[in-house]
């Protein structure tokens, strides 16, 4: 009998696991590894299958950006303590426009919680970044330091890894399903084999509705993103080397600069999240759009803007398309509350921007566990 089993091994799953690791035993967590051939891969997949997710302290929500500033304080230790690393301090780049006020609302939301930015004009913006092709009436709002990138992949293992060390056992399967018994919470795995515990934590994203793992109907909208990858190599390695992450407040896109991934090459990656970004309810369809390349409308879109702001990029030859999921709430922040009386929990709900916070959003999720 477990005090606490967390389903799901994700970014918010992997995080609560640590923390409540570090101050209980009994921590269980379940979860399968990434399926090493995505095409006949058969059970559920991870948004976290991935080298770059964008992080900073700035944003337009003062709890986003409360809860990135305790996780991003954190991930030295947790570098330390694991011996993984997964931050790029790369720095952000938010590029704004008239008539808009998200910067200023980033800004603002940066001050509370004591972190220094920088307002730029359109010509310092190119002064620093002279890759970029804006507008003259452009504005821009800089942060260093605290703000780049995370491998999703490496802070998955991180937390797992540290979760481990301090006692956490780890079953690498899926649940099926989670039910009240007589002696507390079963959770029933794809083995068949079944688990019980005092309490749930569910922490399982876009899946969660799809899995029919909430007691509850929690409102979660799930839909697909394509995004784009170009490979950067040659002359442009250089050119780029001090690229931001960036924000393009007209557009929405987001833009992660030169990562390398897996497979040895390093690619820029952008997404754009659209009218005609498709919804997900069935498990059949969310897997099949993990299995697929995406949009090829997004596909055309996003290369003609990302080379219109970058126009170097248009000597390149190697573009290809992935797919994700962003799981949305009513509320655009996380759900973290009971569902069940106060034995079955969920921690889902990253809103496209969960990965900066995540560590913190696992952290509270922990908290609720142990009251």
């Amino acid at each position: 009998m477990h005090k606490v089993i967390v389903v799901g091994r994700g970014l918010f799953g992997s995080a609560a696991t640590r923390h409540l690791a570090e101050r209980s035993d009994g921590i269980l967590c379940v979860g399968p590894d990434e399926p090493t051939n995505r095409l006949t891969h058969t059970g559920v997949f991870g948004s976290h299958y991935d080298e770059g997710r964008m992080t900073r302290v700035v944003d337009p929500s003062s709890e986003w950006a409360v809860t990135a500033k305790n996780s991003i304080d954190r991930y030295a230790d947790l570098e330390t303590r694991s011996g993984i690393k997964f931050f790029t301090p790369s720095g952000y780049l938010g590029i704004g426009e008239p008539g808009s006020d998200y910067n200023e609302r980033c800004a603002a939301a940066g001050a509370l919680v004591g972190v220094a930015t920088e307002k730029l004009s359109a010509i310092e913006i190119r002064a620093k970044f002279p890759f970029l092709s804006i507008d003259d009436n452009a504005d821009g709002l800089l942060e260093i330091g605290t703000a780049g990138h995370i491998s999703p992949r490496a802070m998955v293992h991180a937390q797992t890894k540290l979760a481990e060390m301090a006692g956490a056992e780890l079953v690498r399967d899926e649940a099926t399903k989670i039910c009240n018994s007589a002696n507390g919470i079963e959770v029933e795995l794809a083995s068949g084999k079944i688990l019980e515990a005092d309490k749930v934590l569910v922490a399982t994203g876009g899946f969660t509705s799809a899995c029919g793992l909430s007691p509850v109907d929690l409102g979660l909208r799930v839909f697909g993103r394509t995004v784009v990858l170009v490979k950067i190599e040659g002359s442009l390695t250089h050119e780029l080397s001090n690229m931001p992450t960036i924000i393009h407040c007209a557009s929405g896109a987001y833009i992660l600069p030169p990562i390398r991934y897996p497979d040895e090459n390093t690619y820029l990656k952008l997404g754009i999240g659209t009218d005609s970004d498709r919804t997900f309810k069935r498990l059949e369809d969310l897997q099949a759009w993990f299995k697929g390349e995406g949009s090829e409308k997004n596909r055309r879109e996003f290369t003609d803007f990302i080379t219109n702001l970058i126009p170097s990029l248009k000597t390149c030859n190697d573009w290809h398309t992935n797919t994700c999921a962003v799981t949305q709430t009513l509320s655009g922040l996380p759900i973290i509350d009971y569902v069940d009386g106060r034995k079955i929990a969920v921690a889902v709900g990253g809103n496209g921007k969960g990965a900066k916070g995540a560590d913190d959003w696992g952290k509270i999720a922990a908290d609720l566990m142990s009251s």
